[in-house]
């Protein structure tokens, strides 16, 4: 363990010099002139510095801004924490590779994912919550080969994914066979059910209601939010009931989605007043809702002062609510907690929201490292194309 952090640090000290000359031309001293770089360009040389810092996150962060503008020595940091002994900087590393628009990036995800086995399991996992749709074909190959355990979160991430040509086709081929894991088949019923096919499966699923373990009784609550009949409406009914919170808060987020005022009251309750893990849970389900009902929810929420952890979950849940966000936006930046400040910087750099470019270039200036490695990487993330090689400084 002790070999392969030091390995990455010698790298990335011998490459810290390079990129900065890459991007902008000879250096002659240690402070670089900041009048003269576009924003990109500065953007690129905080990032280049963060691959000198003893936090190897920041190592990561700044390798996977670095990646986006296409540089391969950025795109080996990444490869050496990936494939590591640590678990935490590999899933890490993982996750930032899973974003990263290097040309070279796609083919090197898929040359780890065949040479090891662990690599391709925190992958699958990652996929789950952070869904690439060019991997959509990659997902149904592990649906096909590979362990229960995995294909659980393949087909978990299929769910937020565009579909390749024969998705539906497999995943239907999945829930009709008799060798896979009841999990895995409750997200297919969910797959489904976000495409139009939820009468379809809508036995299938209320059995699993009444039925299913924990897990699968949470999937199915989170897919009836696509069917509103008698017998469903009756299941999520039960299900809120649930003394299982997670289970109970997917029903109670679904009976909110379908309009219920008496629910809609009850989950704005949770997530300013419950105990902490409930409340991150449903501020997660804040983008399973009608996108104006998630942003009316949002301000109320801002009003009743959310704490910083579920806050966070409530700006996560943002990156995919087609709601315009210049509200989020602005209660998150002017927060006092920094894990909320970074979460929105991050929230602008994956909504890839252009119009915001000159207000994440105030944060190339901020006192504290992590805010300006965070605004790095989401203007990079926004305007790669702006970047200018070999600028004099």
């Amino acid at each position: 363990m002790a070999l392969r952090k030091r390995t990455v640090r010698l790298l990335s000290d011998f490459a810290v010099h390079a990129l900065l000359i890459f991007s902008f031309g000879t250096v002659t001293s240690n402070v670089l002139a900041d009048d003269s770089l576009g924003v990109v360009n500065k953007a690129i040389r905080i990032a280049a510095e963060l691959l000198q810092s003893d936090n190897y996150y920041d190592r990561i962060l700044g390798a996977g801004t670095l990646s986006d503008i296409g540089n391969q020595t950025a795109l080996e940091v990444l490869e050496e924490f990936a494939t590591g002994g640590d678990i935490v900087y590999q899933r890490s590393a993982i996750d930032t590779l899973i974003g990263v628009q290097h040309p070279n990036g796609l083919d090197l995800i898929y040359r780890l994912a065949s040479e090891n086995q662990s690599f391709t399991q925190f992958l699958v996992q990652s996929l789950a919550t952070n869904p690439r749709d060019d991997m959509s074909e990659f997902l149904l190959g592990v649906l096909r080969e590979g362990r229960p355990d995995v294909q659980r979160y393949a087909m978990q991430a299929l769910v937020h994914m565009k579909d390749a040509d024969n998705a539906v086709q497999v995943v239907n081929s999945v829930v009709d066979s008799p060798e896979y894991e009841a999990t895995t088949k409750a997200y297919g019923y969910y797959f489904l059910a976000v495409r139009g096919y939820a009468n379809e499966v809508e036995d299938r699923m209320l059995k699993l209601a009444a039925a299913g373990d924990l897990y699968q009784r949470e999937v199915v609550a989170v897919a009836l939010r696509h069917l509103e009949t008698p017998r469903s409406k009756e299941a999520l009914a039960i299900l809120q009931k649930s003394t299982d919170p997670r289970v109970s808060l997917a029903a109670l987020s679904s009976i909110a989605a379908h309009g219920d005022k008496k629910r809609i009251d009850e989950l704005v309750d949770v997530i300013a007043r419950g105990k902490e893990l409930n409340a991150e849970v449903g501020a997660s389900a804040l983008r399973r809702l009608p996108a104006e009902l998630a942003h009316r929810l949002s301000l109320e929420l801002f009003a009743l002062k959310i704490r910083p952890v579920p806050g966070a979950r409530l700006l996560e849940s943002w990156r995919g609510i087609d709601w315009d966000p210049t509200d989020v936006y602005t209660w998150g930046l002017a927060h006092e907690d920094i894990d909320v400040r970074l979460q929105t910087l991050w929230l602008i750099g994956q909504r890839h929201d252009r119009s915001k470019l000159e207000l994440l270039a105030k944060y190339l200036d901020d006192d504290n490292p992590r805010i300006r490695g965070m605004a790095a990487w989401a203007i990079v993330r926004i305007a790669p194309e702006e970047f200018v090689p070999g600028t004099k400084v």
